[in-house]
């Protein structure tokens, strides 16, 4: 619905990424706001989810599973206390929806909102609204909301960095299982963090992704995983795509393989990136009479998107390893910190090999395993897809603002909306 909205959303996005602010937007529509009824768009969702305010996925249908949560309007002269209702109704198959109490009041059908949080309450920014939008940028109201959450954010990163030097004052600790996954396991178990099979950030909003400072290989770190589109693609399933590109070894029909822009794999697949259309081809040659045939397909919109939702703030973390007896240790001793990937890069990053992808099928007896189609980048080309990274050097501790300075003008402004008075759009 973003592409019925009466502002640009170019326009004022930059409000909220120059910050760091993580943001969401909506869009009412004039039905919207005569029922009083808005849908939880997918991006809704995960931004609701990823901020620890809720998840749709584990919630009944009915009003008696109806969630309140606290809001706020943002104006330009304060804050307007309002609630959230997040539910999920009997009928239309139980679509996740979205209302804010009094929304009539404080905006118009095919207004832009933005919604921000700080954990404890979500503020509603009419982003078509010229005077709130002047507020962010000459020091408003609305300006004082987004600092403090922006602070927030810097808290949380704080917090993990501590986290990470307290582990590098551990040395070397012992790997939690064999191969190339020990790195990333370990580090996970040592914050607490338990595994994590669905595609949110690992701690708090962070991404997490650890490697071997001299890694024997230079081993490639994964991105994330994304499906092809299987409707739009000439193979329909993974089973199909494991039948006709797959190999048997030790006695497992198996699909475990790179595929680059640059060079068919020995199984003959090649990626190919169709500029004009935005797509990414994975194709084959068949090596009797190099004849090419389509395979997979990705819109390479989808994994921008994929690649803002994982890696909207990430940790690299780099550690020395060692055996002994036998066993591989890790000491974690650097954090590369990154922050808003220039995702309009990926497509040419793909055509240039820099980005590739791994396929991880197999099958046991008649049920094919699905682990994964694995984007991946080389831990020295992080710089190309990551503008601006920050090194930490986890031996030494920077002077940092004590915490409990953080959030207290957004505290007094809340408080101050929070007292009984007449409230006014």
């Amino acid at each position: 619905m973003l592409s019925v909205a009466d502002t640009r959303i170019e326009d004022v996005l930059p409000l909220f990424s120059d910050k760091g602010v993580d943001v969401a937007l909506l869009v009412p529509t004039d039905t919207g706001i005569e029922k009083s009824i808005m849908d939880a768009t997918t991006p809704v969702r995960q931004f609701l989810q990823r901020n620890h305010i809720h998840n749709y996925d584990e919630q009944e249908q009915g009003q008696d599973s109806k969630v309140l949560f606290p809001a706020f309007f943002v104006n330009a002269g304060g804050l307007v206390e309002t609630t959230t209702s997040l539910y999920r109704p009997v009928t239309k198959n139980g679509d996740p929806r979205i209302w804010f109490g009094g929304l009539k009041r404080y905006c118009s059908p095919k207004n832009l909102l933005g919604v921000v949080t700080n954990g404890k309450a979500l503020f509603v920014f009419n982003l078509s609204n010229p005077a709130i939008v002047n507020s962010v940028i000459f020091g408003g109201i609305a300006s004082v909301v987004l600092n403090d959450i922006s602070s927030l954010t810097n808290a949380i990163s704080n917090e993990l960095l501590e986290k990470l030097r307290v582990i590098h004052g551990m040395g070397f600790v012992e790997t939690v299982t064999r191969g190339d996954t020990g790195i990333g396991m370990t580090l996970e178990s040592l914050l607490g963090i338990p595994p994590n099979p669905d595609k949110a950030p690992d701690y708090k909003g962070i991404e997490i992704k650890s490697s071997r400072k001299k890694a024997r290989n230079q081993n490639r770190v994964n991105l994330f995983s994304q499906v092809p589109n299987w409707k739009e693609s000439a193979i329909k399933t993974a089973q199909e795509l494991l039948k006709t590109y797959g190999y048997v070894r030790d006695r497992r029909l198996q699909l475990y393989c790179t595929v680059a822009a640059s060079r068919p794999n020995s199984q003959g697949l090649f990626f190919e990136v169709d500029e004009n259309k935005d797509v990414l081809h994975n194709k084959s040659v068949r090596p009797d009479n190099r004849q090419i045939q389509d395979v997979v397909l990705w819109e390479i919109e989808s994994l921008r998107a994929q690649l803002d939702e994982k890696h909207r703030e990430t940790f690299w973390v780099k550690a020395d390893a060692e055996f002994v007896g036998g066993t591989e240790r890790f000491r974690y001793d650097l954090v590369v910190h990154t922050r808003k990937p220039n995702s309009h890069l990926f497509g040419a990053l793909l055509d240039q090999s820099i980005i590739t992808m791994d396929y991880t099928l197999s099958q046991k007896e008649t049920r094919v395993r699905d682990h994964g189609y694995l984007f991946k980048i080389r831990p020295e080309n992080v710089g190309l897809l990551f503008p601006a990274p920050v090194n930490y050097q986890l031996s030494s501790r920077p002077y940092s603002a004590p915490i409990n300075q953080i959030g207290s003008k957004l505290d007094s402004l809340v408080a101050e909306a929070e007292r009984p008075r007449r409230k006014s759009f």
